[in-house]
C-alpha cells in the first residue's frame, strides 16, 4: 500500500524529467546543456506535487459529500501537468490558459486532431501513459484511505519536504526561466494584459509623431502572382540548408532554380499572425486580452493598405484558396474585410467526397488541382490577379495523407512532392510567361528548436522562414541575404507590380536593387507572451509589454523610445478585447 501511495508522485517526477529533457532541445543543447534543466524543473514542480498531496489529505479527512473539492483540485493539476508535457512534445510550446480559452470552442478542429493523433504510435503511447496515470491515481487514493492516520503522516512529511525544497533558491540560473518553471508559474498574470492608463494614452496620442509616409515610383510589372503558404515549412526541413531533415528535396531544387531569401523573418508564431503580417502588412502585436480571446483577427479587420487593397487600386483581383475550415477563428470573414474578391475553403464543391484530415481539410494535392481547374476555366481574362493558396497537410499531427505513414518527414515529403507537381503544371500551362510564384510559410513549425538551427541562426532561429520566388528576373537569381520581414510584403509587391508604392519610413522593400532592410523587425514570442523580440540590424533586443511601463529588458534597441511608443500606440488603437468564455461552453 505504501508503494501505491507514492506511485503517482513518482510518476509526476518522471513527467518533470521528461519535460526538462524536451525543453533542453534547441537553445540549450546547442551550448552543451545535457540534463542541466532536470534539477530546476523538478524543484519548481515540487510545489504542484505538494498541492496534489494536500488534496489527497483532504480526500481522506473531508466528509464524503465534500470530497469532490479535493478531487477537483487533483483533476486540474493532472490535466495541467500532462497537457503541458503534451504541448511541449507536439508543438514546442508550454501550455497557456490563453490558448485553452482561445481554441477551446473549436470542437471540430480539436476532434479531427485527436482522431488523427490516436492513429499514430505517439498517440497510442500517450493513451497508454494516460491509462497508467489513471490507474496510479486510483491506487493512490485507495491507499490513502486504507492507511488512514499513518498514511496522512507520510503525506504530511512529503508535503513539508516538497515545500521546503521548492522554497530554496533555484538550483540553476539561465536566461530562459519559462523552460523550467511549472505550468502554474508560467501562467501567472503578465504584462501582456496590463491596461494602459488614460493619462498615458492621452499623452502618447498628443505627442507621438509617426514616421513619414514615403511614396516611390514602382516597377509596374503587372504580372500575375501566386503566393503559396506551406503550413509550418521551416529551414530545418531542408537538407541543403541545414542538413537536419531531408524532407524538401524538390523545394531545395526550386530554391536553386529561382531566387531564395535566406534572412526572411516571420512576425509571429501562429498562422493568424502570419496572415496578418503577410497580407495585412502590419506586425500582429497583441491587444490587451488578445490571448484570452478566440477573435484572433479582432483589431486587424479594418486595415488600410492591405495587399489586396493595394493591388486593387491598379486593377488587380485577389483570390484566396484553402482546403481548411474558413470558420476557424472566423478567418473567412476577416479575409473578406481584407479585400479579397473571392474566397474558398473546405466546403467548396470540388472537395466533396474527398478524405478529410486536420481542420476538415482535403490534402494539398487537391488544393493545387482545384486551383489549376480555376486557372483553366475561371481565371479573369481582363484583369491581373493575386492568388493566395494556404495549405494544411503539414499541420500537426504529421502524416502522409495518401499512405497513412506517420511523422513529420513523411508529411513534408508528401507536401514537397505536391508542390513540385504544381510547379510543373504551371510551367506546362505557360503561367511563368507573365507570372510569379512565391513560396513561403505561415510560421516556423511549432516544434522544439533544433541545435543546428540555433548554431546557424542564433537568436533569429525561431523567426526565420524560407522564401523562394520563381518567374521572370527571379529565375536563376543569387541568394538574397538582406534581412526582410513578412509585414513588408504588401508594399514590396505593390512596388514590384504597380507604378507607385507608399510605405512608412523605416520599413523594408524586398524588391528594390539592392533590397532594403527594415529598421527593426518585431515579433511577438509564443512562449513568453509578454515579450516582443526586436531584430534591428545585427542587434537583438527583447521588449517586455507592461502597459505604461513597457520597456527593453534585454539587449540594445536603437531608437528605443520611438519604437516602444509605436508598439504602445498600436496596441492602444487595437482596443481592449473582451474576455469571452461562451465559445467553450
Amino acid at each position: 500500500m505504501v508503494a501505491a501511495l507514492f506511485s503517482l508522485p513518482l510518476l509526476f517526477i518522471f513527467l518533470s524529467i521528461g519535460r526538462a529533457l524536451l525543453s533542453e532541445q534547441g537553445n540549450l543543447a546547442s551550448v552543451g546543456c545535457h540534463g542541466c534543466l532536470i534539477l530546476p524543473t523538478l524543484q519548481h514542480d515540487l510545489i504542484l506535487i505538494a498541492i496534489f498531496l494536500i488534496a489527497s489529505i483532504l480526500w481522506v479527512k473531508l466528509p464524503r459529500y465534500l470530497r469532490w473539492l479535493a478531487l477537483l483540485i487533483q483533476i486540474g493539476l493532472v490535466f495541467a501537468i500532462t497537457a503541458d508535457l503534451i504541448m511541449l512534445a507536439e508543438f514546442g510550446m508550454r501550455l497557456s490558459w490563453h490558448d485553452v480559452i482561445k481554441f477551446g470552442g473549436e470542437f471540430k478542429a480539436i476532434k479531427s486532431y485527436i482522431e488523427i493523433k490516436l492513429a499514430t504510435i505517439t498517440g497510442i503511447l500517450t493513451l497508454i501513459g494516460d491509462t497508467i496515470l489513471l490507474i496510479s491515481w486510483i491506487g493512490h487514493l485507495r491507499a490513502a484511505n486504507y492507511l488512514g492516520q499513518q498514511g496522512i503522516r507520510w503525506l504530511m512529511m512529503s508535503v513539508f519536504a516538497c515545500v521546503l525544497l521548492y522554497m530554496l533558491p533555484t538550483m540553476t540560473h539561465h536566461p530562459l526561466p519559462w523552460l523550467y518553471r511549472n505550468v502554474v508559474e508560467i501562467n501567472l498574470p503578465s504584462g501582456v494584459d496590463q491596461v494602459y492608463s488614460q493619462t498615458y494614452q492621452a499623452q502618447l496620442k498628443a505627442h507621438y509623431k509617426p514616421p513619414p509616409w514615403v511614396c516611390t515610383q514602382g516597377l509596374g510589372l503587372r504580372q500575375n502572382v501566386i503566393i503559396v503558404l506551406i503550413e509550418s515549412w521551416s529551414w530545418y526541413h531542408s537538407k541543403d540548408r541545414l542538413g537536419i531533415m531531408d524532407a524538401t528535396s524538390h523545394l531545395d531544387q526550386l530554391a536553386q532554380k529561382g531566387t531564395v531569401w535566406t534572412q526572411f523573418f516571420s512576425n509571429g508564431f501562429t498562422t493568424d499572425h502570419g496572415l496578418i503580417a503577410l497580407l495585412g502588412g502590419v506586425v500582429p502585436l497583441p491587444a490587451v486580452n488578445r490571448y484570452h480571446s478566440l477573435e484572433g483577427y479582432a483589431g486587424f479587420d479594418k486595415l488600410s493598405a492591405t495587399l489586396p487593397q493595394r493591388l486593387a487600386a491598379d486593377g488587380y483581383q485577389s483570390y484566396f484558396f484553402t482546403t481548411g475550415d474558413l470558420n476557424f477563428m472566423d478567418k473567412g470573414t476577416w479575409l473578406k474585410k481584407l479585400g479579397f474578391h473571392h474566397i474558398e475553403g473546405d466546403d467548396h464543391s470540388f472537395y466533396q467526397g474527398m478524405p478529410r484530415f486536420a481542420f476538415n481539410a482535403a490534402h494539398d494535392g487537391w488544393l493545387y488541382q482545384r486551383f489549376l481547374t480555376w486557372l483553366d476555366h475561371e481565371v479573369p481574362r481582363k484583369h491581373p490577379y493575386l492568388a493566395v493558396l494556404e495549405t494544411v497537410t503539414t499541420h500537426p499531427p504529421f502524416m502522409n495523407p495518401e499512405t497513412g505513414q506517420q511523422g513529420e518527414q513523411a508529411a513534408f515529403r508528401f507536401a514537397d512532392t505536391q508542390v513540385a507537381h504544381f510547379v510543373k503544371e504551371l510551367e506546362q500551362q505557360g503561367f511563368f510567361k507573365d507570372g510569379l510564384l512565391i513560396l513561403t510559410s505561415d510560421q516556423r513549425a511549432l516544434t522544439p528548436l533544433r541545435a543546428a538551427e540555433v548554431q546557424a541562426f542564433g537568436d533569429a532561429a525561431p523567426a526565420l522562414l524560407p522564401l523562394i520566388i520563381l518567374g521572370g528576373s527571379f529565375n536563376g537569381g543569387e541568394p538574397i541575404t538582406t534581412t526582410a520581414q513578412m509585414a513588408d510584403m504588401p508594399a514590396s509587391l505593390d512596388y514590384l507590380l504597380t507604378d507607385r508604392s507608399c510605405q512608412y519610413q523605416g520599413r523594408g522593400n524586398l524588391f528594390t536593387i539592392p533590397p532594403k532592410s527594415p529598421q527593426c523587425i518585431l515579433r511577438p514570442q509564443g512562449d513568453q507572451r509578454d515579450i516582443i523580440d526586436a531584430y534591428c540590424g545585427t542587434e537583438h533586443a527583447q521588449i517586455k509589454l507592461d502597459g505604461d511601463h513597457t520597456r527593453v529588458i534585454k539587449g540594445h534597441l536603437p531608437d528605443a523610445e520611438k519604437i516602444i511608443q509605436r508598439i504602445n500606440l498600436q496596441r492602444i488603437l487595437l482596443g481592449i478585447q473582451n474576455i469571452d468564455f461562451t465559445h467553450i461552453m
